[in-house]
């Protein structure tokens, strides 16, 4: 027996594992064998601080120099919560997330990296990633898809009785609250040709969908648009849009829309980033022949307050006016949310939305001026180290109730979404 042991531990000395080191590790990086101590790394156990840094170090570049990109960011993204100030790890990382297309955060790490005290040569390099980022692609395109049921697909009330002046009506079961599964589809593509080094025009067509299994009206919406996109320093983006769609429900035209819009968006240092946007707009609804001029303003400001975790608050509000009165007013309304990406690749991200809209005029059939309250809570899940070919998976959960002086409008509505979208 002893002997059996004796000849083991020989095997073990002698194993590659035994034998292996870090120094080992950079040799066989440096002469592109990457892939091959990728294995050796991840069974490798340090034995000091310094050590376990060093291993992350080189497991991440490992991870970048053979393909796996998604596989890099957690070691990195630990290096840098670990060691903050060097701006060599958070480089490194910035280059996993541009590979792994989670540009938004790359952005972020070259921002705080610039400030590090680099050399004027890498500083040069950085600020051209920073602008090749800020400017899009010739071509975009996106795909996603869904399985997404709901506990009241159609919006309805749960009421069963309607009071109209004191007489009161059941209503029927088909129009009152019913779940419902959709199988939801968008698809987009744009074309983005350059005019000059700092203005790009971009053409886009984009088409969703909900499709549900007869339990609630199916609805179909086609957009196309055209923009001139200016690019400035400190990431400053202006772009002015004209653009139409077409909204089908259950095939039949809905409603047809035109309009232009206006955005500004801009870095406030390497932390923050603000977003206001202006749009005025013409809603024509094809079955009555109704009119609505809409008039709507947007702010969003985000702060990153770590490398992981991104705080936002946004601001909306809108004005309506039509010939017809019941459908003229105006909404206001704010939404309180961030994301949280943790080490493994897991991104949540929460949103508190609230928003009253108010109608003009008094309500035809419940004599009532409407006011409509609406409170919703959404849950973002998604994994940003897994992918099956280019598709990322993304889980939705949420909860919205609508509280309203006209009771058919009252509803509340949970609904799960589960998909998969890939942008290319």
């Amino acid at each position: 027996m002893r002997r059996i042991l004796y000849n083991l531990f020989l095997i073990l000395l002698a194993s590659p594992l035994a034998a292996f080191s870090l120094d080992d590790a950079e040799q066989s990086i440096l002469k592109g064998k990457a892939a091959e101590v990728i294995p050796l790394l991840e069974g490798y156990s340090p034995k000091t601080e310094t050590e376990t840094l060093r291993r992350m170090w080189i497991l991440g570049v490992a991870y970048n120099r053979s393909g796996k990109s998604h596989q890099a960011v957690a070691p990195l993204a630990r290096l840098v919560i670990l060691r903050p100030d060097d701006p060599t790890f958070r480089l490194e990382l910035a280059n996993a997330l541009v590979k792994s297309d989670q540009i938004e955060r790359a952005r972020y790490h070259l921002e705080l990296a610039k400030g590090a005290g680099l050399s004027p040569s890498v500083q040069a390099k950085v600020q051209a990633e920073l602008d090749r980022l800020a400017k899009p692609k010739k071509w975009q395109g996106y795909f996603r898809f869904a399985i997404v049921p709901e506990s009241n697909a159609a919006r309805r009330t749960s009421a069963e009785t309607v009071n109209l002046s004191g007489f009161v009506l059941r209503l029927d079961p088909n129009s009152r609250a019913q779940s419902a599964t959709a199988f939801e589809i968008g698809t987009g593509v744009a074309t983005v040709p350059r005019l000059t080094d700092a203005l790009r025009a971009r053409f886009a067509l984009d088409l969703d969908a909900r499709l549900f299994d007869g339990r609630a009206p199916d609805e179909v919406t086609l957009r196309t648009s055209a923009s001139l996109l200016h690019f400035a320093n400190e990431g400053r983006l202006v772009s002015a849009e004209i653009y139409g769609s077409q909204r089908w429900i259950d095939d039949a035209a809905y409603a047809h829309t035109y309009g232009l819009g206006l955005s500004y968006t801009r870095n406030l240092g390497t932390r923050a980033r603000a977003t206001a946007v202006l749009q005025r707009e013409r809603i024509t609804y094809d079955g009555s022949g109704v009119g609505v001029n809409r008039t709507a303003g947007a702010a969003q400001f985000a702060y990153a307050a770590s490398s992981q975790l991104v705080f936002r608050v946004g601001l909306r509000a809108e004005s309506r006016t039509s010939s017809y009165s019941p459908v003229a007013g105006h909404a206001a309304g704010v939404t309180i949310g961030g994301d949280y990406s943790f080490a493994g690749g897991l991104r949540v991200g929460l949103d508190l939305s609230f928003d009253r809209n108010e109608f003009d005029g008094v309500h035809p059939i419940f004599g009532v001026a409407r006011v409509d309250k609406k409170l919703s809570v959404m849950l973002n899940l998604s994994n940003q180290n897994w992918s099956y070919k280019g598709f990322t998976q993304v889980l939705r959960l949420g909860f919205e109730e609508q509280r309203s002086t006209i009771s058919i409008n009252r509803f509340r509505n949970a609904t799960a979404s589960i998909g998969l979208t890939r942008s290319f």
